[in-house]
């Protein structure tokens, strides 16, 4: 223990990452995998869905800014690695001719802005101007998704640069039959992942905008307002398509890491968040296919699953 402790990077190593930080950041986001199987277990109960937050500790924080803050440490994270790391490398020869932005290839560059464009939405948009409300976060919570986006985007940011030592490096032809199916995979994903989000919030909206007119209250309130999407378009089958959309946006986001040289398997940061994802989300979806059942009763679910139709219906 003395010995590991005695190796472990300094403060300073992650401003901007040396290898050895990024080895730790990786393996501190891949602990989220293993502690996300708590939700399959009775403690899985401790955090009901949707529930962020205690009613009444002093620690809540308001939930659309404290939901964009944490996540904005992602792409701030990553944008300043992007913008000072590259510069601290000596790349092959080969691989610096084939550099266009920011010392990285191409390929790279592509790569990052994909991930800055999900995060647009999702740190953003969604929180801050399509969401109608949002509940409480607790500042403990708040603090373990910004750990979270910290370490993947450190890990992400890595991926791009230290790969450029890679003499493949942007070797791989941008545009190819594999490359198309990645960006279209990645784009219907993102595009499928807001349609689906605004249409929960849409009928929010028309359930507040109902439940104020029948009270005969002249202001909307949109807090602890609930409903359950109709069987109908994306939701037919499965009760959180969002989730799916999301896991087939970062799918193909895995997928263009590998068609241009950055990895398939363990050495790729694209493929752990990934698997991050599923891991972490599909618990919850199921936690809240429960959660719709005992709110609207079984007939109003109407067998959906919660994530993958078919017989097991998870």
């Amino acid at each position: 223990m003395a010995s590991y402790l005695s190796n472990l990077p300094s403060l300073g190593e992650f401003f901007p990452p040396t290898p050895r930080a990024a080895k730790l950041a990786l393996d501190i986001f891949r602990l989220y995998i293993p502690v996300s199987i708590a939700q399959w277990t009775p403690l899985g109960r401790l955090q009901a869905m949707g529930k962020t937050s205690y009613a009444t500790s002093r620690f809540n924080l308001p939930g659309r800014y404290a939901w964009a803050a944490a996540e904005l440490v992602g792409p701030i994270n990553l944008i300043y690695i992007l913008t000072t790391l590259p510069s601290k490398l000596r790349p092959p020869p080969e691989v610096a001719t084939r550099s266009l932005v920011l010392g990285l290839p191409i390929q790279n560059v592509i790569l990052a802005c994909l991930y800055l464009l999900h995060y647009v939405n999702r740190a953003l948009v969604s929180p801050l101007y399509l969401n109608p409300s949002m509940s409480p976060i607790h500042v403990f919570v708040t603090i373990f998704m910004m750990v979270f986006q910290f370490t993947n985007s450190t890990s992400i940011a890595t991926w791009l640069v230290y790969s450029v030592l890679d003499v493949e490096a942007g070797s791989r032809p941008i545009v190819s039959f594999g490359s198309i199916i990645g960006v279209t995979m990645f784009l219907l994903g993102l595009a499928g992942n807001i349609w689906t989000e605004t249409r929960l919030y849409e009928m929010r909206r028309g359930a507040a905008r109902r439940k104020a007119k029948a009270e005969g209250k002249a202001v909307v309130t949109y807090d602890k307002v609930y409903v359950i999407p109709p069987v109908e378009g994306f939701f037919k089958h499965i009760l959180y398509p969002h989730y799916v959309l999301e896991w087939l946006e970062w799918s193909g986001y895995w997928l263009l890491g590998g068609i241009w040289g950055l990895g398939w398997g363990s050495n790729s940061a694209a493929f752990w968040f990934l698997v991050c994802e599923i891991a972490t989300m599909l618990p919850r979806a199921v936690t809240g296919r429960k959660w719709y059942e005992a709110k609207f009763g079984k007939r109003a679910v109407g067998g959906r699953a919660a994530a993958i139709p078919g017989p097991i219906k998870i």
